[in-house]
């Protein structure tokens, strides 16, 4: 019979549904009963707020400064990372604290570090896959801007304001 769990992933990608195809199917390979879950924006940033997974994939983009992807994603005060996993660790939190702090890049890389060292013991939530994005484009195709973090579509340009005219 299987324990029953659910994953939601973002009905929009090719990506996320195949990434939650393959998890459900190894999952379910092993005893689980998994439903999976595609959603639409607005109805996945819904389950996502209120913790309504069991597994949850999910997409991140390139950050410049580790702060942005470890205080957003693994400090316990962050409320993001507590929707996502509910995930603890005193010692992990002052390590980020002290790197947010360090002007020193060699130190800030031992403290990030170390503290990337306790996410992979306690797993509170692990990168199944990487996806490498490129962009190319034809001299016709107008009002296209690359987004510096690789994302094909973002908020005010990408794809979303590429034309070509007739």
């Amino acid at each position: 019979m299987g324990i029953p769990l659910k994953i939601v992933c973002s009905s929009l990608t090719a990506t996320a549904r195949e990434c939650g195809q393959i998890v459900q199917e190894q999952w379910n390979s092993i005893g689980f009963k998994v439903a999976l879950e595609p959603l639409d924006t607005v109805p996945f940033l819904n389950a996502r707020k209120q913790g309504d997974f069991d597994g949850l994939i999910n997409g991140h983009t390139f950050r410049f400064d580790p702060d942005d992807f470890f205080g957003r994603n693994l400090h316990s005060k962050s409320e993001y990372a507590q929707v996502l996993s509910g995930w603890q660790n005193a010692r992990c939190d002052q390590l980020l604290e002290e790197a947010k702090r360090t002007l020193d890049p060699a130190r800030r890389k031992e403290l990030y570090t170390e503290a990337w060292s306790i996410v992979n013991v306690e797993l509170p939530h692990f990168h199944l896959h990487e996806v490498t994005q490129t962009s190319a484009a034809a001299k016709e195709l107008q009002g296209y801007q690359p987004n510096v973090v690789g994302a094909l579509t973002y908020r005010g340009g990408g794809i979303r304001t590429a034309y070509i005219k007739a």
